[in-house]
């Protein structure tokens, strides 16, 4: 369903823009391009996760609405979307991964070839992996609601 893939694309846009530019500007009053550099970062990733969500959700809606009404090619129509949705993330983490070790890797080698430069690289982007990933992780937790929320009326 096209239209969910729209809002989803549109949400990630928006959510994007606003978490992206807010830690943008924060890095303009620091005056600190490499704060600035994370801020693009944040909303060009939380732009993908949208388009992804969006898509996700147009395969489940094609899934259950072909099984609904036996239509066998929106139902496959669907499973293609969910299985491209999962290939796009899955890139994403392996990606992801290698970011990071790589990040390590320059650390290691920068303490054992006492390379400052080489070791404030790795610190440098492990710790814009680190604040995309808190920035990414909160906006779902937002999204998603609360932790813990005890609803039995027992303390």
């Amino acid at each position: 369903m096209d239209f969910l893939k729209g809002m989803g694309k549109l949400a990630g846009d928006v959510t994007g823009r606003v978490l992206g530019g807010t830690v943008r500007v924060a890095g303009e009053l620091v005056n600190s391009p490499y704060i600035k550099e994370i801020g693009n970062d944040v909303e060009r990733i939380t732009a993908k996760t949208g388009e992804i969500a969006g898509q996700a959700a147009s395969g489940v809606w094609d899934v259950g609405a072909g099984l609904l009404t036996a239509d066998k090619q929106q139902a496959k129509t669907g499973l293609g979307e969910l299985g491209d949705a999962a290939a796009t993330t899955a890139k994403g983490v392996v990606y992801g991964v290698e970011y990071v070790v790589e990040s390590g890797k320059d650390m290691v080698t920068g303490i054992k070839e006492n390379d400052k430069e080489l070791l404030k690289e790795g610190v440098m982007k492990l710790g814009k992996a680190a604040a995309i990933t808190a920035i990414g992780i909160g906006v779902v937790d937002i999204v998603d609601g609360p932790d813990g929320t005890d609803t039995s009326g027992s303390a």
